[in-house]
């Protein structure tokens, strides 16, 4: 019986020898505080609600709003934290229509 010997798997060219990793940007986000006491400590979020819709906050395009419902853990306010996302066409789900 032949013994069969392993072949190396090959890669793609991958990045070129000598081309460093550019440094992550950092973006500082400011949390999201409860108005009753101020305190930024929430529960987890649930209750997640999307809202396709295109407009400008604070000088910045969006294309969706999203909701999201949490709970201060400080003094127990039910509140939901609305987010403002600039989505590309790339992350926005394809829809099929069908002829019948």
């Amino acid at each position: 019986m032949a013994t069969k010997t392993k072949q190396p798997i090959r890669k793609g060219p991958g990045r070129p020898k000598g081309s460093g990793q550019s440094p992550p940007d950092f973006v500082n986000v400011e949390p999201s505080r409860c108005k009753r006491c101020g305190s930024t400590r929430r529960s987890d979020y649930y209750g997640k609600t999307e809202q396709a819709h295109r407009g400008e906050y604070n000088g910045r395009p969006y294309t969706h709003i999203v909701r999201r419902r949490t709970k201060c853990v400080d003094c127990g306010q039910l509140r939901i934290d609305r987010f403002y996302e600039n989505r590309s066409d790339r992350d926005r789900p394809r829809v099929s229509v069908s002829s019948g």
